[in-house]
């Protein structure tokens, strides 16, 4: 076997397939980089090579199928008769190579394809790594095959990638050594294309310049799939776009619209609430005020009448003891009288005194009176307007469907009068009658009042889960009806999209006529060309073929051929082909292995004649008898002066050249001009002479120009034309 022209390049040394398709677990040998796969039809031959090369170098789903035809894909692959929920499966092939130090080497390139059974989908995961399957890598430690999670730290997260385009540019990278994008996607091209099926047809066929034409460099295949893209979901994406843009307008308005519905009934309600709270804090103040207000006028008021009391004793007192004065004997006592005088006079200014603050009493006991009588009526309308809020409140509860206990009863404390009205007489220190009126006093129980305050404010605390629960129902009302409005703008969208979808349908029936019509028509002209085609081949080959002729026999009343008449014909026609394909591929086998051994035999001789031809003076063997060296410049042998006449046929120039060789005049010295020869001298030497009768060499030789050995052409048409014919030197006689 010979050995490779580059043994340090990686070559292919062992792949595997599994728990891909219907392969569970599969190994393969190469050997020397090199592999044989032999089964029957369906064995599943094309589809290993289709998964493993070039899919493994390029990383590319799209062309998984040698054919060109696109049925082979990743979720077909995976999910063909596939039960289950998931799929995991592995593809590998493992590169070696042996350095200069005689040192082995691997390299393992892979996909890891994860397929789901319930999006349909099936996604690839490229790595590339030093470790050999099954050495340092076991693809199924537990009889399952080893997440993608554990892959990435066996191998290193970094040699893990989704994206063909990195899988590729490390392949090109670590596998052939090359960093440039376009040569890699050249050989990669070039490698699909020599896949094919029936390259090996095309090329004994005479195709080989076209093939070779269609492994030129490709097109990129980003701008390819990005062109294709862009195509494939040009219409889907304008639809798209336009539904988005209507559906932002019509939700930027509503949204408009009801945020600002929003903020206003917020505002009203949070302005409500905030309003109410503050005017029950003002009550709940102003209630308070006026408990502390009327405590201390009721202290003020037990203040004075203990005052006035008083005063009042002491007014007695004083006019008793003016009454003792006037009728005891010591008034007639001027002394006495004096001293009473003085007595009467302090008096009489502690009376005054005393009036006058009993007359400023009474005046701040009618003011606290009134205010107090004012406060009361105040607290009485507050309650009263507190009592039409919370029936106003409880109404619109009832209309909402909450129960009025949780709002409590309305504080009912009417003022009650604490002072009747009154009416005193004073007497003024100077004897003046005054009549001091007390006007009616009405006052609140703050005791009872706050206590029912204070009970209706827990019973609203209490109210405030309701509250709570009753803003969420609201909230949830309010998300409902939203949910309710969308639901209406859906099918109202998915109306229009039916009665779309009904148009698209009735079109597509339409065009599915015409396509069948269509069908029906390349099928006529399918079974024509089968027939011709069968015909031909029949009467050029003799084989029979009227089982492919019977299989597109279709009435075209009856609609067009089956989908599978042209599989069929193709098995039939194969079926009945392929003996007679065997018969030309043997024979075709001989003539190739003819052709090769001509060919080699034809390259053999063309070296040959080539060597020969390159040679242009070809050294004969000296004769034995020639033992003198020959001096460069003083002469040549005659092989190299002469050559064969034109016309000259070849048997008579072999011929002669062997003649001349034979009686050794075809290595005899001919010598130039002026030249000295030793007599003991060994050779065979020719010399110019007198013309002889008869033919002589000059008929089939002819002089040829040799500039560096002193000999002229005209001294080589003398020996040839006549003269001695050879003579010896004096040591060699014959």
């Amino acid at each position: 076997m010979n050995r490779p022209s580059a043994p340090h390049r990686y070559r292919l040394h062992r792949a595997g397939i599994r728990n891909v398709w219907q392969y569970d677990e599969q190994e393969f040998i190469f050997g020397e980089g090199r592999l044989l796969l032999r089964g029957k039809n369906g064995a599943g031959k094309s589809k290993a090579l289709e998964m493993l090369l070039p899919y493994l170098l390029d990383g590319d789903a799209r062309a998984l199928d040698a054919t060109g035809t696109g049925r082979t894909t990743l979720a077909w692959l995976m999910l063909d008769g596939f039960e289950q929920t998931n799929r995991l499966g592995y593809l590998w092939l493992e590169f070696a190579r042996t350095d200069e130090e005689g040192d082995d080497h691997h390299l393992t390139v892979g996909v890891a394809i994860r397929a789901s059974q319930s999006t349909k989908t099936a996604k690839p995961f490229f790595f590339t790594t030093g470790l050999r399957v099954g050495e340092g890598i076991d693809l199924a430690p537990t009889g399952r095959p080893l997440p993608v999670d554990q892959l990435k730290s066996l191998v290193g997260s970094e040699n893990v990638t989704d994206r063909a385009v990195e899988h590729r540019a490390t392949v090109a990278r670590e596998l052939f050594g090359l960093t440039d994008p376009a040569r890699y996607r050249n050989l990669l091209h070039l490698l699909h294309r020599l896949r094919r099926p029936t390259i090996g047809d095309r090329i004994d066929s005479g195709g080989l310049v076209s093939v070779l034409a269609e492994t030129l460099p490709a097109l990129d295949d980003e701008v390819v799939e990005k062109v294709a893209r862009s195509l494939d979901d040009l219409d889907s994406v304008r639809a798209y776009l336009g539904r988005l843009e209507r559906t932002d307008l019509a939700l930027r308005t509503f949204l408009t619209g009801y945020r600002g519905y929003l903020h206003g009934a917020l505002r009203r309600r949070t302005d409500q609430a905030s309003g109410e709270l503050e005017q029950l804090m003002e009550y709940r103040k102003s209630a308070g005020d006026a408990a502390r207000r009327a405590e201390a006028l009721r202290e003020r008021e037990q203040e004075l009448k203990a005052r006035i009391e008083a005063l009042e004793g002491e007014s007695n007192a004083a006019e008793t003891d003016l009454a003792a004065l006037h009728a005891s004997a010591g008034y007639r006592s001027l002394k006495e009288l004096g001293e009473k005088r003085a007595t009467v006079t302090a008096l009489h200014s502690a009376a005054a005194t005393a009036f006058k603050a009993v007359r400023q009493a009474h005046s701040n006991q009618e003011e606290a009176g009134r205010r107090l009588t004012a406060e009361a009526g105040r607290l009485g309308e507050e309650l009263v307007e507190l009592s039409t809020v919370l029936n106003e409140l409880v109404r619109e509860a009832e209309r909402s469907g909450i129960d009025p206990v949780h709002l409590g009863e309305p504080v009912a404390t009417p003022a009650v009068p604490v002072a009747p009205a009154t009416t005193t007489e004073l007497t003024a220190p100077e004897g003046d009658l005054h009549v001091v009126g007390h006007s009616e006093v009405l006052a609140v129980d703050p005791e009872i009042c706050t206590t029912a305050l204070h009970a209706w404010d827990a019973r609203l605390d209490a109210a405030q889960p309701v509250v709570r629960n009753r803003s969420r129902f609201v909230s949830e009302l309010g998300a409902l009806i939203e949910r309710s409005n969308e639901a209406q703008r859906l099918a109202a969208e998915a109306d229009a999209t039916r009665e779309r979808l009904e148009e698209q349908a009735e079109h597509a029936r339409t065009q599915a006529e015409q396509r069948r019509q269509e069908t029906v028509r390349e099928g006529e002209a399918y079974a024509v060309a089968v027939k011709t085609w069968s015909e031909r081949l029949g009467n050029s080959t003799g084989v029979p073929l009227d089982g492919v002729i019977s299989l597109v026999a279709h009435d075209p009343a009856d609609g067009p051929l089956p989908a599978r008449a042209p599989d069929e014909v193709v098995e039939a026609a194969r079926s009945a082909v392929d003996p007679w394909l065997a018969e030309l591929g043997a024979e075709r086998d001989d003539l190739s292995l003819t052709v090769r051994e001509l060919e080699a035999e034809h390259d053999r001789l063309r070296r040959r004649r080539e060597e020969w031809e390159r040679r242009t003076d070809p050294e004969p063997p000296p004769p034995p008898h020639r033992t003198a060296p020959r001096t460069p410049g003083t002469g040549a042998p005659l092989y190299r002066l002469v050559d064969f006449a034109d016309d000259l046929a070849p048997d008579a120039r072999a011929g002669l050249e062997a003649a001349l060789e034979a009686s050794g005049l075809l290595d005899a010295w001919v010598r130039a001009d002026g030249t000295v020869l030793d007599p003991a001298t060994r050779d065979t030497l020719l010399v110019p002479g007198a013309p002889v009768a008869g033919a002589t060499l000059a008929r089939v030789l002819r002089p040829v120009a040799a500039p560096d050995t002193g000999v002229t052409a005209e001294q080589v048409e003398r020996v040839l034309g006549g003269g001695d014919p050879g003579r010896e030197s004096p040591d060699r006689r014959r």
